[in-house]
């Protein structure tokens, strides 16, 4: 698609928080407040010329590698949230993209996320095929207060759940979307605490795509009850992340 008229380097959506994306407390969802973000970054890249049917024409698309959100307070039913969101880096084969969601004119969660081009065909990283010049990179305008974590990859964990991948977990890229992994872990954590503790970080790792009726198993470190794992069955890390 062409690019816009009304497009800018900073793009700001306004969203209102839906019954259907609350909890028991009528806090929005952590899952939908990921989901809400990246709609907010999908309709940036539309207007930008980069979505995904954008760059479907030379068989790639946007994943997500690395994604971190930090929560101060969590929106409720009803009220109205503005997301904004910036490119930092853009080097044709990864970008870093951050978002700041403001609610009532209070700062309520900020985020940042890494994303990485894939040749949907080849499965594999690559350099950007269309266009992206007309963007303008905004290195010094930082959203998160922490850093992306960085993981061991070896650690003692212990068994929560197994499960196989369903239709209904994939997207466009025919592989499970990314915002599912959060969403089995936080249900696997509620099968034995269905306390209402908030949530105030989110730092998730994308390592190996998961496809349709793949097994995997979802495990918590002994030692830092806060770092989960989904492992594939014959071992391999496909997700990792710290949820506080």
């Amino acid at each position: 698609m062409p690019i816009s008229p009304n497009f800018t380097s900073i793009f700001t959506q306004s969203f209102d928080v839906d019954y259907f994306d609350c909890d028991t407390n009528a806090q929005l969802k952590t899952v939908d407040l990921c989901k809400i973000i990246q709609m907010a970054s999908s309709n940036h890249a539309i207007l930008g010329g980069i979505s995904f049917w954008d760059l479907q024409e030379a068989n790639q698309s946007w994943v997500v590698y690395k994604f971190r959100v930090e929560i101060s307070r969590m929106p409720k039913w009803q009220e109205r949230i503005d997301v904004s969101t910036w490119i930092e880096t853009l080097d044709g084969i990864r970008s870093v993209r951050n978002f700041e969601v403001h609610c009532n004119g209070e700062l309520v969660a900020s985020a940042s996320s890494m994303w990485v081009i894939m040749n949907t065909v080849k499965r594999r990283p690559e350099v950007m095929a269309i266009p992206h010049d007309h963007f303008t990179l905004h290195k010094d305008k930082k959203s998160i207060k922490g850093d992306f974590v960085t993981f061991d990859k070896n650690i003692e964990t212990k068994h929560l759940v197994s499960d196989t991948v369903r239709y209904s977990d994939l997207d466009m890229v025919n592989h499970v979307t990314n915002i599912k992994y959060l969403e089995w872990v936080i249900d696997a954590l509620k099968v034995s605490d269905t306390s209402s503790k908030d949530i105030t970080l989110v730092d998730m790792h994308f390592q190996k795509e998961l496809r349709f009726n793949q097994a995997y198993n979802i495990l918590q470190s002994t030692v830092n009850q806060d770092h989960f794992l989904i492992k594939t069955e014959d071992g391999n890390i496909s997700f990792q992340c710290v949820v506080e």
